[in-house]
């Protein structure tokens, strides 16, 4: 809808108007007409539509879009412009993708074609963004890693002693040295996986430990989502925060699909309840305060169904999955269904 030439305007309260920064620098444009209520005056209606009424023009065409802001503004910016000569009326109803032409002498719907994607929707969120990941491995190994993890055939014991190595400053370990630690046969059993490049290789690296500990499940699960709903954008391993912020958080995977955002938080373990709880309360948290209403956000796990960690997500606005729905054809296709709804009802 939006042509080159066209302006922009924007009519906000005073309480909102760092938003419409946001929006601008994504779209990055700087000539735009702001039409800023004093605070107070988002409920005051002649105020309201005589601050409007001034600063628009009868000889312009006006496309207008009445969603957003309260409702009461949004009455005063629709009685204001229904009595400009040159205007077109849109709705759209949040979070579906078409306008309605409300006062329009039929009922068709326009389809928004437009699809954000995640770098987009992070900026006019505010929200700062690192460089994604790329896979450590290719996806041939990473399927053969989940097949053994869920067939319970890899050494969980030995995965769990190399987990605190994940947080070391060190960028590589001697693998003598990571066998003398953690008292396990550590080459054996990188050999026993196919892991290593090398057999006589004497070391593996930080990024190496962090995939053997919970990284190719986020990478199994990258490719899934890829290849099952060919989304508009998708992202591994990306670290935010809110611009005035300096705490960060990652995002084990997120992509965008029917211009909504969908955060998937990937764990191959949250066994113990106080792990599923912190888990569970960061990613409704991540939801609220930074990444908008329009997000969806999901937990994969691979530990057993347990019906009290899927209430209590649900609960908190989270979609909980266990190892039953990477298993499971029939539950994933139906995850993957819902997924599709979520996107595009």
């Amino acid at each position: 809808m939006y042509q080159e030439g066209d302006e922009l305007m924007f009519i906000s309260s005073e309480i909102f108007k760092e938003r419409i920064e946001w929006i601008t620098n994504t779209l990055q444009k700087n000539d735009f007409t702001l039409i800023l209520l004093d605070n107070g005056m988002e409920e005051k209606w002649n105020e309201m539509c005589a601050r409007i009424e001034e600063k628009i023009s009868p000889d312009k065409e006006y496309v207008v879009n009445l969603t957003g802001g309260t409702k009461y503004i949004s009455l005063a910016v629709q009685s204001v412009f229904e009595k400009h000569n040159k205007k077109k009326l849109y709705y759209l109803p949040s979070p579906k993708n078409h306008l309605l032409r409300p006062l329009w002498s039929d009922d068709t719907v326009i389809p928004v074609k437009y699809r954000v994607n995640v770098e987009e929707y992070m900026k006019a969120y505010n929200i700062k963004k690192s460089n994604p990941k790329s896979l450590t491995k290719k996806i041939t190994d990473t399927q053969y890693l989940f097949e053994r993890y869920t067939q319970d055939s890899l050494n969980k014991n030995i995965l769990e002693k190399l987990r605190p190595y994940r947080d070391k400053k060190n960028k590589t370990f001697l693998i003598s040295d990571l066998e003398k630690e953690t008292k396990e046969n550590i080459r054996d059993f990188l050999l026993d996986i196919n892991f290593l490049a090398d057999p006589d290789s004497s070391e593996i690296n930080k990024d190496e430990i962090q995939y053997l500990t919970g990284g190719w499940f986020e990478e199994y699960i990258y490719d899934l989502i890829e290849k099952r709903l060919n989304p508009e954008d998708i992202k591994l391993g990306v670290r935010i925060g809110e611009a005035k912020l300096q705490q960060n958080n990652e995002l084990d995977v997120v992509f965008t699909l029917g211009n909504k955002l969908f955060v998937i938080e990937c764990k191959t373990g949250v066994g113990k309840e106080s792990i599923f709880n912190q888990t569970v309360y960061k990613a409704a948290a991540l939801k609220e305060t930074l990444l908008g209403l329009p997000s969806s956000s999901y937990i994969f796990s691979l530990i057993p169904e347990n019906k009290k960690f899927t209430q209590r997500a649900k609960y908190m606005g989270i979609t909980y999955c266990d190892v039953t729905y990477f298993t499971n054809d029939n539950k994933l296709n139906s995850l993957i269904e819902d997924i599709k709804r979520n996107a595009y009802d």
